[in-house]
């Protein structure tokens, strides 16, 4: 007999965590699985789904006390969904989500997914509020699901959360799909960019990716590869200042923001070189990714996942304050992500990116070798591999 799922996502839209749910009920087997996909608001969706969605009309509400009463809305429609569908497991991504699936509990195991660093992800207070509810609540939940070691420890250590309930499950990437998507064929009015020297970065232009860090970076790059190109992928919060950076560098005609792409992974493969400058992560689908299209790699050292990734038998305890060229990637040392402006110098964080940005697209042997292992090392995130992982949780 099928066991009843529960999916619980805010949205399908946007973000990492959106897409690891869409994936996850993309991949889980239909033979075994009756998959009901919950969310908030099924108006906002940029990913695909497998199973049967259900909106809780729920939509987020600015003020204090619309933010309360939402809370214990969400609460209340999910534990009526969870008794009208008989849901045997309920698997949850993002803070909120967590609290309110395990809020909610029924007669179905709760499963809550950690996605990124909670100690630096949350603040303020709002944040500060999440985080005394993780520590009051997490332990309630039947199993935790870090999508890095890092994560696991931080969860351990500073929220008191049960070693024992915490598993570690990497995200899942459907490589076969991801390939047929990079060989399509970019639109004629881009490929004059491709067709020069060309970074390219993917995320959302948010205070976590750090996209300005590396616009100023690129600043220095164009000194030494004139016909350099930086491409940009995703909106955000952030768009206006990463804009107006580029207006101060004299750069518009070279940065180019293509904002959110439903298959961003053919101009990622028409690429140099994927450079990610993130202060923080969770497991960084977008860094995975662009593995997947076989362009090599350079990322910041961020807490957490590029290490994990790109340099699994070194320390993860310790950062880094030089350029390391790791296994299957290249790591830089974390930047300041204080907000500077084009009439600001350089760091030296930024100007070792810089650096070694303009050193990996001038040498065609770094250029060939870290293509073949960044797709050797994703292998290892194989939808195949990892749904195993879900299933034996489920």
């Amino acid at each position: 007999m099928k066991k009843n799922i529960a999916i619980l996502i805010p949205k399908l839209a946007g973000g990492g965590a959106e897409r690891a749910a869409s994936n996850l009920s993309l991949h889980l087997d239909n033979e075994k699985y009756n998959k009901y996909v919950i969310v908030y608001n099924s108006n906002d969706k940029d990913y695909s789904y497998e199973g049967q969605m259900i909106d809780l009309d729920a939509v987020a509400i600015s003020n204090p006390f619309g933010k309360i009463y939402n809370f214990f809305k969400r609460i209340y429609k999910l534990k009526k969904v969870k008794k009208k569908y008989d849901i045997e497991a309920t698997i949850s991504f993002l803070s909120g989500p967590n609290l309110v699936n395990i809020l909610s509990k029924e007669n179905d195991k709760v499963i809550v997914s950690v996605r990124s660093f909670i100690s630096k992800n949350l603040n303020g207070f709002y944040g500060n509020l999440h985080k005394f509810l993780i520590k009051k609540f997490y332990n309630k939940a039947d199993k935790i699901i870090s999508v890095s070691d890092v994560l696991k420890k931080d969860l351990k250590n500073e929220y008191g959360i049960s070693e024992e309930k915490i598993k570690v499950i990497y995200n899942n990437y459907d490589i076969d799909s991801i390939n047929k998507m990079s060989n399509e064929t970019i639109e004629t009015k881009y490929k004059d960019i491709f067709n020069k020297p060309t970074i390219i970065n993917m995320g959302r232009l948010t205070e976590a990716k750090g996209q300005w860090h590396l616009i100023r970076a690129f600043s220095k790059v164009k000194e030494e590869v004139k016909d350099a190109q930086l491409v940009i992928l995703g909106k955000g919060e952030l768009e206006n200042y990463l804009k107006k950076l580029t207006l101060d560098y004299g750069l518009e005609k070279d940065i180019h923001f293509l904002g959110f792409k439903n298959n961003p992974f053919k101009y990622i493969a028409n690429s140099t070189l994927f450079v990610f400058p993130s202060l923080y992560e969770g497991f960084p689908n977008a860094l995975a990714e662009a593995m997947v299209c076989k362009i090599p790699v350079v990322s910041s050292d961020c807490k957490s996942g590029p290490r994990e990734i790109l340099a699994p038998d070194i320390d993860c305890n310790k950062e880094i304050e030089n350029i390391k060229y790791a296994k299957y990637g290249i790591l830089t040392p974390i930047f300041d992500g204080f907000h500077y402006d084009g009439k600001d110098e350089l760091s030296e964080k930024e100007r070792q990116l810089a650096n070694i940005i303009v050193r990996v697209i001038e040498n065609k042997k770094f250029l060939k070798k870290y293509s073949k292992l960044s797709y050797e090392r994703v292998n290892d995130f194989s939808t195949t591999n990892i749904i195993k992982e879900w299933e034996n949780v489920l």
